[in-house]
């Protein structure tokens, strides 16, 4: 069984924050909010575009804040994929 904090606060945000970026509203920081429109991106499709990358960077992200993105994204997915087939049970707080 998996247990862990709650990821508001892992994450240093506040519940209604997190549930706004959930909802893909805005928070109202612009280098945020362009990592967040490219990990929808990764999400929702099968990849990104140069132009993709060279919109974030146009706003102050740096290709090290990118790979790290990208890193997340990814060990999120393998673990999404590893706890499927091996029917983890999770023990998270439910999303509000």
């Amino acid at each position: 069984m998996i247990t862990a904090q709650p990821v508001d606060k892992l994450a240093g945000r506040r519940p209604d924050e997190l549930k706004n970026i959930r909802d893909d509203k805005a928070t109202g920081e612009g280098k945020r909010d362009a990592l967040i429109r490219l990990v929808r991106r990764l999400a929702e499709t099968s990849g990104t575009s140069d132009d993709d990358f060279a919109a974030i960077r146009t706003i102050g992200n740096r290709d090290a804040q990118l790979v790290d993105v990208s890193l997340a994204f990814a060990t999120t997915v393998f673990t999404d994929v590893f706890n499927r087939i091996n029917d983890t049970e999770i023990d998270l707080p439910a999303v509000a």
